[in-house]
């Protein structure tokens, strides 16, 4: 048995070995473009830290496919993914050229979303990663699009986003759709413009929120039932 116990413990340490020296090679790569950098020796340094940022986040890419347990790969993936996006971006549309942002936030928020569906238990990643989207969504239709518009695209989404907890696999609890509905009510008054109903609405919210986790903490006590 110990010979077997050896055996399975040295094939681990195999297994884990690529990505021991992926790190390595990494490291010494980010190194070296730290140190070109710095003494001004690199020509087209924007392509150069692109190119780098593209590969260290293939890097935690692949760390993401090949190993299951190792699911929080996919959220530096995603944002570096998102830098080289940006860096191209402005080189394509220029520098005043914001919705290279946009490109940012959407990728970080799918690296949110790989996570959820590599596990579906790792329902809170649905927050992040929707949260980002709508941000990205925003950032895309910045400039064409009035504050009360934009306004309501931020509420609206974040309104989805706990919509979408109540139906969900791994989720389905109720209560997001709580949540859901109080931003999907502020989301008509800001689209309506309405400043000062949008202030109570908020209060509102918060003593409904406050209300509700006293209730949950001092209320009758009822059989445990999955997704509550």
């Amino acid at each position: 048995m110990g010979l077997q116990e050896t055996e399975r413990g040295s094939g681990t340490a195999r297994r884990r070995m690529p990505s021991n020296v992926l790190w390595g090679v990494l490291l010494l790569l980010g190194g070296l473009l730290l140190m070109l950098d710095y003494l001004d020796v690199l020509p087209g340094a924007w392509a150069v830290w692109a190119v780098a940022f593209g590969v260290a986040g293939a890097a935690f890419l692949y760390v993401f496919l090949t190993q299951r347990e190792q699911w929080w790969a996919a959220i530096p993936a995603g944002w570096l993914f998102g830098l080289t996006g940006v860096m191209v971006w402005e080189q394509i549309a220029g520098a005043g050229d914001d919705r290279g942002g946009a490109l940012l936030l959407g990728l970080g928020g799918l690296g949110f979303w790989a996570v959820y569906a590599r596990s579906h238990e790792s329902w809170w990643a649905v927050i992040p990663g929707g949260a980002l989207v709508t941000l990205s969504v925003m950032g895309m239709v910045d400039g064409s699009a009035g504050d009360n518009t934009m306004g309501s695209m931020l509420f609206f989404g974040l309104a989805v986003t706990f919509a979408l907890l109540t139906v969900l696999p791994g989720a389905r609890m109720r209560w997001p759709g709580i949540v859901a509905a109080g931003l999907a009510v502020i989301g008509i008054l800001t689209a309506l413009g309405a400043d000062d109903a949008i202030t109570m609405a908020n209060f509102v919210v918060l003593m409904g929120v406050g209300g509700y986790l006293i209730w949950r903490a001092i209320g009758p006590r009822r059989p445990h039932q999955p997704g509550v």
